[in-house]
């Protein structure tokens, strides 16, 4: 048995759920300017299964209006976070998360001060993330 064969054993605890591997998952982050409003982010962050890209999770941020759509036919649990800088970037003013179950969606709509560093992502509890940053 190899050495990684034996740590996944031992990761492995009867009754507690387990994230798949990072291989078991791939992920992307498109990102270009958004239409209507100079200076910021249309971004669309994805995780899919390596084996089955129909199943599949995606956050979509609209720079202009600051709206998020979030989607999830993966089979799985995924975690949404959108969060936003202060004006100086030094650290982050808000964070919204949200925990959606496969076979939902839900869209939000957000207030997010003009030019702020918007950071999106949508990820398996404990696995692999598909991760975005633009402006506002």
């Amino acid at each position: 048995m190899t050495s990684t064969a034996v740590a996944a054993l031992v990761l492995a605890v009867p009754g507690a759920a387990q994230a798949a591997p990072a291989a078991y998952w791939s992920v992307d982050c498109d990102k270009w300017a958004a239409s209507g409003d100079p200076g910021s982010h249309d971004m669309v962050a994805t995780i899919w299964r390596s084996s089955d890209s129909t199943k599949a999770a995606r956050a979509s941020f609209k720079g202009n209006g600051e709206k998020l759509s979030i989607s999830n036919w993966s089979g799985a649990m995924m975690g949404y976070k959108l969060q936003w800088a202060t004006a100086s970037g030094s650290k982050i003013e808000r964070t919204w998360e949200f925990d959606l179950g496969s076979g939902s969606s839900k869209s939000v709509d957000f207030d997010i001060p003009e030019g702020r560093t918007v950071y999106l992502s949508v990820g398996t509890p404990g696995g692999s993330t598909a991760y975005c940053s633009g402006k506002a």
